[in-house]
């Protein structure tokens, strides 16, 4: 019986001990990155303001600027409440409609801010103006009793509402109603803003009653979006936060909001440079730190053309200091990164203009914003009972991590180019993980789904499940075979 036990014992340590031909490797794979090549990978990257200020502001001018802009990602289309409901209860999708058929089916997702107050005039930024007073707001809300301001004392008549009049919030409330009913939820949306306090969805009253919003107020406009959109990211601009109010009163919006799920977004970079260079024109860095780990940002520039204007932006590619602040528009565009960690970054320009003056920052920025992977090395450790172990060294040069998990697909080709190639996937690659400017080691092991014999070269990549697109990693295309990167070479 002993010897049974014995032999059965033996056995157990052979069968379970690795495949006498198999050699472990550890590959360092530094030397096949690609730090310059642009990678166009998931929810991550470019934006456009479509609609901005209106519906005249920023229209595509020629078509071959989108489709040759590198990572654009999404569509942001800004206008008034007034133009999608001129009548109570009746709606006018059109203005978005029509670009979300044309531009959906190509690829391009779409992001919402709809406005109460807007600065500029009828019939661009506003439909129409009434005794010659702006309505971003509809009139007919006015006229069904809710109270505001006509003629502030700073700015243009731009009717004002009282932000938590009963009347305007029961319109208001209305109409997110309608406009969920028919967006929220939709695979194309990427996220939609809080717009409803303040010039131009901001959050802030500079150009009219200089008034800031009560938090309660506020809360009030965070918790009607709450009610309605279930599905979509909600976005907060920083001014909505902060305007006018001590820290205290910011620091209470600022856990209200992250406590129920908004993230933020800053409309201030490159506003008063000389001013605020010590934080590279963010005005509240913290906003996002406190959220950029667990859900993404958005960087929006001060418009491209008044950058320009002010003297803030020159040289091809941002390059040209700044007189006075001895640092260049790109190098203040590149720090703000770091402070607002962006998975999204906006001109708020004309495409053609910005492609032409900027065509290799673009893709620096690009790659930068968001997710950014690279595998520093990998170690394979084992193969044992069928079952591969490896390790590979992950180092994500991005400015934040990736809210969604991607797979990693792995090949192991055949040295003599026959057609046995063994597949294999592990549906959790760990990337969510993978911090900015941070290097952490995946441990694997996966179940082959047939035996290697002889000499094989292993090859890896990132895929999007949901998509089925690869997600690139930043490694030089001339050891890429078909989807997949070859790193290594391995002997069974």
């Amino acid at each position: 019986m002993k010897r049974l036990v014995s032999l059965i014992f033996i056995a157990l340590i052979f069968s379970c001990s690795p495949k006498e031909d198999f050699s472990p490797q550890k590959t360092d794979l530094g030397s096949k990155w690609d730090t310059l090549r642009p990678l166009v990978t998931p929810d991550k990257g470019w934006y456009h303001h479509m609609l901005d200020n209106g519906i005249e502001r920023y229209l595509i001018q020629d078509e071959k600027d989108l489709t040759s802009f590198v990572g654009m990602d999404h569509l942001y289309l800004r206008l008034a409440w007034a133009f999608l409901e001129p009548e109570e209860g009746k709606y006018n999708w059109s203005y978005i409609d029509g670009i979300v058929e044309k531009y959906v089916p190509m690829g391009y997702k779409i992001s919402f801010r709809i406005t109460c107050k807007e600065t500029g005039g009828a019939p661009g930024s506003v439909p129409a103006e009434v005794d010659g007073i702006r309505y971003a707001t509809p009139y007919w809300v006015k006229q069904a009793g809710a109270s505001g301001i006509d003629r502030p004392e700073y700015g243009s008549a731009s009717w004002t509402p009282d932000w938590d009049d009963p009347v305007f919030i029961e319109k208001l409330n209305n109409f997110h109603e309608a406009f969920a009913q028919k967006y929220d939820g939709k695979p194309w949306v990427r996220y939609i803003d809080v717009g409803s306090i303040g010039e131009w969805g901001e959050g802030h009253t500079y150009f009219s009653t200089r008034i800031p919003a009560t938090n309660e107020e506020i809360k009030t406009h965070l918790n009607l979006y709450l009610k309605h959109y279930k599905n979509a990211l909600l976005v907060v601009s920083d001014d909505l936060l902060r305007s006018g109010k001590s820290e205290e009163e910011m620091e209470e919006l600022l856990n209200f909001a992250e406590e129920k799920g908004f993230t933020f977004r800053d409309d201030s970079p490159m506003v008063d440079v000389e001013d605020n260079l010590d934080t590279w024109t963010v005005s509240q860095p913290h906003f996002f730190e406190a959220v950029y780990k667990t859900r993404p940002t958005i960087f929006e520039l001060q418009h491209y053309a008044q950058v320009k204007k002010d003297g803030h932006w020159m040289g091809q590619n941002g390059s040209t200091i700044i007189p006075g602040v001895q640092v260049s528009g790109a190098e203040i565009f590149r720090n703000a990164m770091e402070l607002i960690h962006p998975t999204y970054i906006g001109f708020h320009g004309y495409l053609g203009e910005w492609l032409a003056d900027n065509p290799e920052l673009t893709v620096e920025l690009l790659n930068r914003s968001g997710y950014w992977y690279f595998p520093q090395s990998m170690h394979t450790t084992d193969y044992v009972d069928g079952e591969l172990s490896f390790e590979i060294t992950w180092l994500n040069k991005g400015v934040a991590p990736a809210y969604s998990g991607y797979q990693l697909k792995g090949k192991l080709i055949p040295e003599d180019n026959s057609d046995e190639t063994i597949e294999f996937v592990i549906q959790d690659s760990g990337n969510k993980d993978w911090m900015p400017n941070q290097r952490t080691t995946e441990k694997y092991k996966v179940t082959l789904p047939k035996e290697p014999k002889g000499n094989y070269q292993v090859a890896i990549q990132l895929f999007d499940e949901d998509s089925g697109n690869p997600v690139e990693i930043g490694l030089t295309t001339n050891i890429k075979h078909n989807d997949c990167f070859v790193i290594q070479n391995l002997s069974f």
